[in-house]
């Protein structure tokens, strides 16, 4: 690891090579006499990264020279050395950005401890600096995939938003992105210098989510045995994302209510009141309409957050997109893997499309992930994709094809609605006629597993949460003994030999 450059800047020889000879073992020293010398050096191709300047200097002096080497090497911490009578200066030079001081005469323990601090601190804040331009990067608008119509939409409204401290509500299935439209729109918003703190309101416990959104002090309940400031408080100057915001108690949805309404919080066990300054950023899965009616969401926080609503589509909904992303996530993940990119036959691409993705993005980039972690071929073949995509695809065409070919009214009953089964003017809608045939099969599945979902996916030759799936698409409800076997049965359970969907 190369040394630290310092920079020596005094016109007296004794404290110039005293300087040398106690930091000379740990870093790569120059030194100079004058302030237009140290200007000269800072000007050269390998920067320094700190300058020791003295403050009394013939010619050019240590204040000036401060506020030219802020003007050409603007990241170099300066630290001024100074004899004792000179404090005041010091003061006047720490005003004006000069990182520190030390005395004269020297105490060698100090300079060590000042200038390791020193270096310390300016590599944090290059690091900061560094990381905050890969969030940027990361999480720029172009990288939002998607060239389909209802993107467009959603594009033009996050455009219409990056200046704007408005509330946005943030409305798409699990897996959608809707957490990589809420950093977009602050890494790209005047609040990107800001925090961006996010809080997934699911995964907290409901008596502990307002300590964690509004902090608390200590005492204020059992285990408080210190203060802790709140999400709210850490998000000062930046954005907070309340991730699941359907989710929330309804208890705490009041006190979240007042805080927008007040721009103000009290900790938990708290008199003080605080003031906020956060831009909120709310998203769910539920239609919080819905849960209006049903008493479970406030309605009037609901008319707070839903100031500018931005609804994800489905991936099932913008196939046309599918291609890309899997284009986007086979590049990263080839990259991370340090492999050659492969490529995808016409058929596997076209079972990939088709295939309705219930986890939505996110489960066709942990498929992609997976797929390129277990297939080193040069050209992923349909036998390579994961059992459940290619026999979910399978089963609904051939399935679709044999009843179809063979369907009658005594065989199917009402199976086929009747305007369809008529073929008017020749034609019939084919995604209607699978519907019904869909709908018709899992009811017949269920009532013949006595309602047991794992059972009747059995039958179906299809995985659980496929079913589980389809049952949402179509509306078919889940009867009581169907929801006790669901929720003591892991959500990603398969048939023997199936590969189960990630989680979402």
């Amino acid at each position: 690891m190369a040394k630290s450059r310092i920079l020596i800047v005094d016109d007296e020889e004794s404290p110039r090579e005293s300087l040398r000879f106690i930091l000379k073992d740990r870093y790569e020293i120059q030194a100079v006499t004058d302030g237009k010398s140290a200007l000269e050096a800072l000007r050269g191709e390998t920067p320094f990264d700190l300058a020791l300047l003295d403050m009394m200097m013939p010619g050019m002096n240590g204040l000036d020279t401060l506020q030219q080497i802020q003007k050409l090497a603007p990241g170099t911490p300066v630290i001024m050395v100074t004899a004792v009578t000179d404090a005041k200066h010091a003061v006047q030079a720490m005003k004006l950005g000069a990182a520190d001081y030390l005395c004269k005469p020297f105490d060698v323990e100090e300079i060590r401890l000042v200038v390791d601090r020193t270096l310390k601190e300016r590599a944090l804040q290059r690091e900061v600096v560094h990381l905050r331009g890969e969030l940027t990067n990361t999480y720029k608008f172009e990288n939002i995939i998607g060239s389909s119509s209802t993107m467009q939409h959603v594009y033009a409204l996050i455009q219409r938003l990056l200046d704007a401290d408005t509330s946005v509500l943030i409305l798409g299935e699990t897996g959608t992105g809707k957490e990589l439209v809420a950093r977009a729109l602050h890494y790209n918003s005047p609040r990107k210098e800001g925090a961006f703190i996010p809080v997934h309101c699911a995964a907290i416990p409901s008596e502990l989510l307002e300590s964690e959104l509004f902090g608390h002090e200590k005492g204020s309940f059992t285990g408080a045995m210190q203060r802790r400031i709140g999400m709210f408080e850490a998000a000062s100057g930046g954005t907070l994302f309340l991730d699941e915001i359907g989710e929330m108690p309804l208890g705490t949805q009041g006190k979240l209510l007042r805080a927008i309404q007040e721009r103000e919080i009290r900790r938990v066990g708290g008199g003080e009141t605080i003031s906020i300054n956060v831009r909120l950023v709310c998203a769910t899965n539920r239609n919080l309409e819905l849960e209006v009616k049903k008493g479970t969401f406030r309605e009037d926080l609901f008319y707070r957050i839903n100031v500018v609503p931005i609804p994800l589509p489905p991936l099932r909904d913008r196939k046309d997109d599918i291609p890309t992303l899997v284009t986007h996530f086979t590049a990263r993940f080839s990259k991370e893997l340090n492999r050659a990119i492969p490529q995808f036959s016409e058929q596997a691409m076209e079972l990939l499309v088709n295939y309705p993705w219930p986890g939505n993005v996110r489960e066709l980039e942990h498929a992609i992930e997976r797929l390129l972690v277990t297939c080193d071929d040069e050209r992923i073949s349909a036998e390579n994709l994961p059992f459940v995509i290619a026999k979910a695809e399978a089963t609904t065409a051939s399935a679709t094809a044999q009843m179809v070919a063979t369907a009658d009214r005594a065989q199917f009953g009402e199976a086929l609605p009747m305007d369809v089964a008529e073929m008017e003017n020749g034609t019939f809608d084919l995604t209607k006629v699978t519907d019904e045939i869909e709908r018709k099969a899992i009811v017949e599945a269920l009532r013949r597993s006595d309602g047991v979902i794992t059972e009747a996916a059995r039958t179906l030759n299809i995985t659980r949460r496929m079913l589980r799936y389809k049952m949402d698409r179509l509306g078919i409800p889940a009867a009581r003994g169907q929801k006790e076997e669901a929720d003591g049965q892991p959500d990603g359970s398969s048939a023997p030999g199936e590969s189960a969907a990630p989680n979402a």
